[in-house]
């Protein structure tokens, strides 16, 4: 299993995401991968730190590129592992959830999504305002998107994917909905979805910006046209 960690700005929470992710995996065979973005907070450094007991933690600081989604894809180049599981440093991912997307991931199964929106699923304390574009967004992605169609929470960025699948894919990530686009231009089996309670940050701020929700507009118009 290689899991990679796309941060930028969260030196409070990557030491406890690396060592959940530690204990996770406890006992099977995995990778993490730290991609940084040159986190003014120095988030890379202190990934460094504290993975400097093992071999099984690679930090690698991005200079000249920027972006969560082509992090992503950064990682899937340089994974190992037969799954790669892509999980936020800010913890609103459980790690601990990380062998469970691996327990879905049967030889007719490719992708594997952990859904806040599958019955069963839970979002934490999120206002209604967050509520709200969370599902309007998702709404508009089914709409432009017909890979998106059928799935409850297509804009999960906590999912598992088999490498063979993105591996020689010609992605092209903008913003940070890289599932979106693992939908629309990879050749896989099935998908399956598995509810999970997302949780609230508990340190630094959120990434959702005006112009986070721009490139997210303008992704999801590229993939209507791809798709």
């Amino acid at each position: 299993m290689s899991i990679i960690v796309p941060t930028f700005n969260e030196a409070e929470n990557v030491e406890t995401v690396i060592s959940r992710c530690r204990g996770a995996m406890d006992g099977r065979d995995y990778e993490v991968l730290v991609v940084d973005d040159d986190s003014p907070d120095g988030t890379w450094r202190v990934a460094e730190r504290v993975s400097a007991d093992t071999d099984r933690v690679s930090v690698f600081r991005r200079q000249s590129e920027r972006g969560l989604g082509s992090a992503v894809a950064f990682g899937f180049e340089r994974a190992t592992k037969e799954f790669c599981v892509v999980i936020d440093a800010d913890l609103q991912h459980p790690p601990e959830f990380i062998p469970e997307l691996l327990n879905h991931a049967t030889e007719y199964v490719d992708v594997v999504i952990g859904s806040r929106y599958r019955k069963g699923g839970h979002v934490e304390n999120w206002p209604l305002s967050r509520q709200v574009i969370s599902r309007g967004a998702i709404a508009i992605a089914k709409l432009w998107v017909p890979d998106a169609r059928g799935l409850n929470d297509p804009l999960s960025g906590f999912f598992l994917v088999r490498r063979s699948v993105v591996e020689e894919a010609a992605l092209e990530p903008k913003g940070y909905k890289i599932l979106l686009e693992i939908l629309v231009n990879c050749e896989y089996s099935h998908v399956v979805e598995v509810p999970y309670q997302f949780h609230q940050r508990r340190h630094g701020s959120s990434k959702l910006t005006l112009d986070a929700c721009g490139q997210f507009l303008a992704h999801l118009l590229a993939l209507r046209s791809r798709a």
